[in-house]
């Protein structure tokens, strides 16, 4: 369990990270070196060759840089009304999402993931219901099923909150209930009218 008001990294980060990119690298140079076993670079000018290799290598030095300075930013924080998430490494960005927003929360490990002993919390809100993909993803934690747990007891203390949709729907229904009183108070003052008609008619 994660302690409450408190900053924490996602401690598998960087190492994931890092593992696509490793795989990535891997894949590059085994097609590489398939296109030149089979000739593919043999008349190719000198400039091309170069930029074959160059942009490749460029991404990669790119990065290695990236990642760390990345995993540097990146921090979550569970606090007693909201889950916070903050990072960015040119632009600092932070994603607030309250738990009375929250919908659904579900845990994932991928094969990637699951060599480096990770994996992720989504984070599904009101607001997102018809979006693909979750609002805030909580990726790169070993203890991600505790997450998981943690943020569903929080949610499960809380009343959900009303979405726009939801407050139009309320406001038809009310308006619908009105008009049935309405009408309903016309029909007996009605049927009150007959009934003194008829008692005047025969009681005459």
């Amino acid at each position: 369990m994660r302690p409450e008001n408190e900053w924490f990294k996602p401690e598998k980060l960087r190492v994931y990270y890092f593992l696509y990119e490793a795989i990535g690298v891997g894949i590059l140079v085994a097609v590489g070196g398939f296109l030149a076993s089979v000739g593919a670079f043999s008349d190719a000018p000198l400039w091309v060759s170069g930029l074959v290799i160059a942009v490749p290598l460029a991404v990669f030095v790119f990065l290695t840089w990236w990642i760390p300075a990345f995993y540097r930013t990146a921090a979550y924080r569970l606090t007693d009304d909201e889950i916070e998430y903050r990072r960015g490494v040119f632009f600092q960005q932070k994603t607030t999402v309250p738990y009375n927003r929250i919908t659904n929360v579900n845990a994932a490990q991928g094969p990637i993931q699951r060599l480096v002993d990770a994996g992720s919390v989504g984070i599904h809100t009101a607001g997102y219901a018809g979006q693909t993909g979750a609002e805030l993803t909580i990726t790169g934690v070993s203890d991600y099923e505790e997450i998981k747990d943690q943020v569903l007891t929080k949610v499960r203390r809380r009343r959900p909150a009303a979405t726009e949709g939801d407050d139009e729907t309320l406001d038809d229904e009310r308006a619908a209930v009105d008009r049935s009183s309405t009408l309903g108070g016309e029909e007996l003052s009605e049927l009150r009218r007959i009934r003194v008609l008829l008692e005047g008619e025969f009681g005459g």
